[in-house]
């Protein structure tokens, strides 16, 4: 993989996982029944998020592995 291309491929994923991080922190501040119902109305936007992540991980670790290995 091109070094630019990982190297965004590479801040996409921290941003993703910083977004995540900083939600999940706010609405564990909240009351239990809040951060319960924002977290229903946005469980299926926050699961889009860990699987964007999960996959641009999984670009970068598979351009770490030797070609035809």
């Amino acid at each position: 993989m091109d070094p630019a291309v990982r190297e965004i491929v590479e801040t996409a994923a921290q941003a993703v996982d910083d977004a995540l991080t900083g939600l999940i922190g706010f609405v564990m501040t909240l009351r239990p029944t809040l951060r319960n119902e924002i977290l229903q109305i946005c469980e299926k936007h926050l699961e889009r998020a860990r699987d964007a992540k999960k996959r641009l991980e999984s670009l970068l670790d598979d351009t770490d592995k030797p070609v035809g290995g």
